[in-house]
């Protein structure tokens, strides 16, 4: 059976989309799609989108708040920058927004494209659909690489491998504290840990671990343990 050709990461889906949004109306109908069909397909393609990147939007502007809270119930030294209030900007809304299911309707939608007497392997190049997709990895055995290197103010900074997957969840435990707590999500490398030391003025050890996610699900292992101690 053909390939689907839907990529599987959430930033390659977004390029994904753009592309398909543009291309796909004028080879709509050789391909066997009526106006109405064509119409509810894009409209999935355009929500599929916009969740994605509103997903993406509100975890910087989280993050941005956690950095903000930090800086604010810490203090800042007098050679620092004070720190801003983070303004969270939304996006438009889609109009229709479409039901849940919209992997599975743009995955039929790309079977019956492929299936199609119109198809070719140029109409797959332009749609992005041409070939296998790759598999990010081995989904249950993949398992995040990373170091850790201490920064000035008591910052931890952790360099990681991305590859095919969307980002990771960070754990942390720090002190004596025996339980792993959820410290963050990243999509992109590195991450800077901003907390100030538990106790004012004083370096920490910090224990980190990191696991992958795909579409918001954690797959593969968590990282080794990573260890740094923070200094002034």
């Amino acid at each position: 059976m053909p390939s689907v050709g839907l990529p599987t990461g959430n930033n390659e889906r977004v390029t994904w989309s753009i592309n398909f949004e543009a291309e796909f109306p004028p080879l709509s109908s050789g391909l066997g799609f009526s106006t109405a069909e064509t119409t509810e397909l894009l409209n999935h393609v355009i929500n599929l989108r916009f969740i994605i990147l509103r997903a993406q939007r509100a975890l910087a502007f989280s993050k941005a708040c956690s950095q903000y809270k930090h800086g604010m119930l810490g203090g800042v030294e007098a050679t620092q920058d004070a720190p801003v209030l983070p303004v969270f900007t939304d996006l438009s809304v889609p109009n229709p927004l479409v039901e849940a299911g919209i992997v599975p309707f743009i995955n039929n939608a790309l079977q019956r494209i492929k299936l199609s007497k119109g198809y070719s392997e140029a109409v797959g190049q332009t749609l992005m659909i041409a070939g296998t997709q790759e598999e990010p990895a081995n989904l249950g055995t993949a398992k995040p690489t990373a170091q850790c290197t201490a920064l000035a103010d008591f910052t931890a900074r952790i360099d990681w491998a991305k590859l095919k997957f969307d980002g990771v969840v960070i754990d942390s435990k720090r002190g004596d504290q025996t339980e792993w707590t959820r410290l963050d999500f990243d999509t992109r490398s590195p991450y800077e840990d901003t907390r100030p030391p538990l106790v004012a003025g004083q370096p920490e050890e910090r224990r980190y671990r990191l696991r992958y996610f795909i579409d918001d699900q954690l797959v593969g292992e968590w990282s080794d343990d990573i260890v740094v101690i923070t200094r002034p």
